[in-house]
């Protein structure tokens, strides 16, 4: 399978190339293999080494709205505190 690209998220193929001791998955992925470590816990029970995987990362639009309205009443409460003057813009 190609890389697949269907709305925000994206999809691709990738092998598991070995699992180190210290709990981290090397992993091989799409046509090209970009080397990626990633902690062994994410990946599903019963891969291994050699394990064929099927990849999709997708923009969590949620979260990032969440983040913001954080940030924003974060920076409304500091602002209040110290008296709204010189007020920065932040931007995630």
């Amino acid at each position: 399978m190609a890389e697949e690209k269907q709305g925000k998220s994206k999809r691709t193929r990738a092998v598991i190339d070995r699992v180190e001791d210290g709990g981290t998955a090397v992993v091989l992925v799409g046509e090209d293999e970009h080397k990626v470590e990633l902690p062994a816990a994410l990946l599903p029970a019963g891969a291994e080494a050699g394990s064929h995987l099927v990849v999709t990362v997708a923009l969590d639009e949620a979260a990032r709205k969440e983040a913001e309205e954080r940030v924003k009443a974060l920076q409304e409460k500091l602002e209040k505190r110290g008296g709204g003057e010189g007020r920065k813009q932040f931007k995630l």
